[in-house]
């Protein structure tokens, strides 16, 4: 893989070396200061379910359902991606393998790829993981970000960014197989909802861009200097940069409009993606060690978890890893049981 940096936290510390006089942005209006309220009491209908994994320590990589995961296993000579009690693929450790999974409503996609090289092959099953097969060995030099979209699933086809010297590529191929087109853009980019790629994967302080990929056309999303500014086409995460740090975390439309705080220096991404299902984003607070849940369309914000490590999200899941080892437990909620609550 490119690692490109995937992570926010460690390249807005560079981008924060480079900057001599801070003045930070007019400001904006505030969300309500948190209190101790946490998604169940703001949520009633809320569902957090708990798998308790036993054997070698597994990561889910994608929900089926809130019972039901796909994900990775390390044995002492493979890395198996299994569904259930079912192996799926096997892959020597020797390789560096590593697995990027998506789903839809008909096929279970994955990419599995060699973290020397950064190339590997895309495969293809049925929902449930029936009948895997190949679907093309012409992956390019993925780059990830950790995110739910190194690997987009839309009309029929995958669709993940490859690096070629200073030129991203978007690699498409029809889950049927047949050639891989590529779509060059250069620069550094990556993937977010389809069709749209961002330049976030620079993660440089000053404005972003959204390219639409079907027509090309790119929209220019503002940002001062010293903000790290990140979007999807529907959000865009704006982190305000100071010498020690960020001293502030604001949410706002990809045309500026709809700017809020989410919350001061204590307040961090949980991981690459914006928001998930266009709607929540999910953040730590690191002065009270929680993880929180911010939702855009009612400005509330809510404790999650006050105990959690890896923390994912693909599709409508949001899960977090607790304890380890023999106790190690995956909490998974779905939020399509907020937006029921409501």
């Amino acid at each position: 893989m490119i690692p490109r940096d995937c992570t926010p936290f460690g390249l807005a510390l560079a981008a924060v070396a480079a900057v001599v006089v801070v003045v930070l942005p007019a400001p904006v209006p505030a969300v309500k200061a948190p209190v101790s309220a946490t998604v169940t009491d703001v949520w009633p209908g809320a569902r957090i379910a708990a798998n308790t994994v036993t054997g070698p320590p597994y990561t889910p990589l994608a929900y089926l359902d809130s019972g039901t995961s796909a994900g990775i296993t390390r044995a002492s000579d493979s890395l198996r991606l299994t569904l259930g009690e079912r192996v799926l693929r096997k892959v020597p450790l020797s390789g560096s393998p590593r697995f990027v999974l998506a789903t839809s409503p008909d096929s279970l996609v994955w990419l599995e790829l060699s973290d020397i090289t950064g190339t590997g092959a895309l495969w293809r099953a049925g929902p449930r993981g029936e009948n895997p097969v190949l679907v093309t060995a012409d992956t390019g030099r993925v780059a990830l970000l950790d995110s739910q979209y190194d690997l987009v699933l839309h009309e029929g086809q995958a669709s993940w960014a490859a690096v070629r010297g200073d030129t991203t590529e978007v690699r498409t191929v029809a889950l049927s197989g047949g050639p891989v087109t590529s779509t060059p853009l250069p620069g550094d980019f990556s993937l977010t909802a389809w069709p749209f790629a961002t330049s976030a994967a620079v993660e440089q302080a000053g404005p972003s861009e959204l390219v639409d990929l079907r027509d090309g056309r790119v929209s220019r999303v503002g940002g001062q200097n010293v903000e790290l500014v990140d979007c999807t086409p529907s959000w865009c995460r704006v982190q305000v940069l100071r010498q020690s740090g960020t001293a502030r975390f604001d949410l706002m439309k990809p045309d500026g409009s709809e700017r809020r705080r989410v919350g001061g220096k204590g307040i961090r991404p949980a991981f690459g993606d914006v928001v998930v299902l266009d709607r929540y984003a999910v953040v730590v607070d690191d002065d009270r060690g929680v993880l929180v849940l911010y939702d855009t369309a009612t400005g509330r914000l809510a404790d999650l978890a006050a105990e959690f490590g890896t923390v994912l999200a693909r599709g409508p899941y949001v899960w977090w890893s607790v304890g380890g080892n023999e106790a190690l437990t995956w909490r998974v909620l779905d939020l399509r049981t907020l937006e029921a609550s409501v």
